[in-house]
């Protein structure tokens, strides 16, 4: 390619840009006589000269500059600046003799944009011909840079159930080259997400945001996608990075009962101890206030003999006793129990089948121990009452009701034998003189 400029007539500019070798530069002539009476002197005016990154036909003629101060053969130019006489060295010369500008190196606009060069005319014995003038070389970007994403994993999360357009997470990528140009205009895309489509990415910004409604954890709770960025507008060179999208739990599964009806045995007269488990299921995050379980007894505990707790590994509700129950006067309790989370439930949720469930406790019945009705039971006897003398009877009462069982009497503490018992009947009576100076006589 070949550009000609021109300037009120007095000089022109040849610039050879890859172009065949044997092609001559055309010659800038900065000073001419304009008529014969005067010679106008100009500054010399070159423009930019642009050249492309890694040219490898070198060396390469980018320009000639030429003063008609002195006849050919009598001037010497020379360049001084970056990439000539200072780093990176090298890079530009000229012929001495023919002003030719010739480039030496592979450029890389990445590294160097541009060069701004000092050029000279001198006469053969050093004396300056003309001002010196710049020389500005330009590197034209090619694409020789492949765009790259910031990371080679970006993270997001959505909620399960949001809108189509909702905001998930934004790609990033880089490109080294010309801004200004294709080379380095990023376009986005998706390759693989899997189907059917559920998350879109803007071709422009990389912001990735949902499409379509439905979103369910419970039927997908991590999602990866591999994403592409292609510089040229999305024609050129490409790179590919991962996108992990989770998607955060909301409470959209009400907690149900694995059965509608729970069969359990307690034993009478006890407290404290548990009773069963009640097994529930939940599809939501484990562990998570959606999933965990919270029961209430309904109905079937009016003395409030039941409890139920959490077990938060299980998620299951473990039936207690808090106060003892009675097998004779209650073989059955017949309890009401609902579940929930703690959470509140979406109120578009489809509500639980077995959100209750029937709790039978049947009572096993214990061989509990008699009962004295008066306990202590106080009595009085004369001084030096005789052997035989009866002191009391006691009474006791077997709370199994239901069993036949023969009551014994026996003594449990009478550190001075004084008293007899009759193991039939719980009759009472003396079998020594109690002697006052008993230490364990009470009140003489």
């Amino acid at each position: 390619m070949s550009r000609a400029l021109a300037s009120t007539g007095f000089w022109g500019l040849g610039l050879s840009l890859g172009v065949p070798e044997s092609w001559r530069p055309s010659t800038l002539h900065p000073w001419r006589r304009a008529g014969a009476l005067s010679r106008v002197r100009r500054a010399w005016v070159i423009p930019p000269i642009s050249v492309s990154e890694n040219h490898k036909r070198l060396p390469y003629p980018l320009v000639q500059i030429k003063s008609d101060k002195q006849p050919l053969g009598s001037v010497l130019y020379s360049i001084q600046g970056p990439g000539v006489d200072e780093e990176p060295r090298g890079v530009f010369s000229i012929d001495k003799f023919t002003g030719k500008v010739y480039l030496n190196a592979m450029l890389d606009r990445e590294q160097t944009d541009r060069f701004r060069l000092r050029a000279f005319a001198l006469d053969l014995g050093g004396s300056t011909l003309e001002d010196p003038t710049d020389l500005e070389i330009v590197v034209v970007d090619q694409n020789d840079n492949r765009p790259a994403f910031v990371r080679e994993v970006f993270v997001g999360r959505v909620l399960e159930g949001a809108a189509p357009g909702t905001y998930v997470t934004k790609a990033e990528a880089t490109d080294a080259d010309d801004p200004e140009t294709d080379n380095a205009a990023l376009r986005y895309s998706i390759l693989e997400q899997g189907a059917p489509e559920v998350f879109s990415i803007d071709e422009h910004t990389g912001e990735i945001r949902t499409v379509q409604v439905g979103l369910d954890r419970e039927v997908v709770a991590v999602y990866n996608l591999t994403l592409q960025v292609a510089d040229m507008s999305g024609d050129g060179l490409t790179a590919t990075a991962s996108a992990i999208i989770s998607l955060d739990d909301i409470n959209d599964n009400a907690p149900e009962f694995t059965r509608d009806e729970f069969f359990m045995e307690a034993t009478e007269a006890v407290s404290g101890v548990d009773v069963g488990r009640l097994e529930v299921e939940d599809r939501d995050l484990p562990g998570s206030p959606n999933w965990a379980a919270r029961f209430t007894i309904l109905g079937g505990d009016p003395d409030g003999q039941f409890a139920i707790r959490t077990d938060p590994k299980t998620n299951e509700g473990v039936l207690s006793l808090v106060k003892p129950l009675d097998y004779e006067s209650r073989e059955r309790h017949e309890l009401q129990v609902l579940v929930q989370n703690e959470a509140p439930l979406q109120a578009a949720a489809p509500r639980a089948v077995r959100g209750q469930a029937r709790v039978t406790v049947w009572v096993q019945d214990a061989n509990e121990a008699p009962v004295f009705p008066e306990n202590p039971l106080r009595t009085s006897l004369a001084e030096g009452a005789p052997p035989g003398t009866p002191v009391a009877m006691f009474s006791a009462r077997d709370p199994d009701t239901r069993q036949l069982q023969r009551l014994s009497y026996s003594k449990d503490y009478d550190p001075e034998d004084w008293l007899r018992v009759d193991a039939a009947t719980g009759r009472v009576l003396t079998q020594r003189v109690l002697s006052p100076a008993s230490p364990f006589l009470k009140d003489g």
